[in-house]
């Protein structure tokens, strides 16, 4: 993995956006479980940064990746970017999140 890969980004109120217009829309939360089961978007799997790290996460199509501030993601983002998937960044992680969000 190179430090150069380039990274897609988008922010918060464009993934909002982008769920608005694709219900099939693939987001996943690479925090750990408990910051996960505090509050996560609706729909969005836990795939923790340490599971993609150890390469064993391999997404089926376009996925859009959000942590809790927007570095693991951005990690995330750029291993499976590597590894030849198509992935975007959320930038800003949960802490700018808006929008819906589930509970356990």
């Amino acid at each position: 993995m190179s430090i150069f890969t380039k990274i897609t980004s988008i922010t918060n109120d464009q993934l909002i956006e982008k769920m608005r217009g694709d219900k099939g829309i693939q987001i996943i939360d690479v925090r750990v479980k408990e910051r996960y089961e505090k509050g996560h978007i609706p729909g969005a799997p836990n795939v923790p940064w340490k599971q993609i790290k150890a390469g064993n996460y391999h997404p089926d199509g376009k996925v859009y990746i959000i942590c809790h501030s927007g570095v693991d993601s951005r990690k995330s983002a750029k291993k499976l970017t590597a590894m030849g998937y198509d992935v975007v960044n959320v930038s800003g992680g949960m802490v700018s999140w808006d929008g819906p969000i589930t509970k356990y």
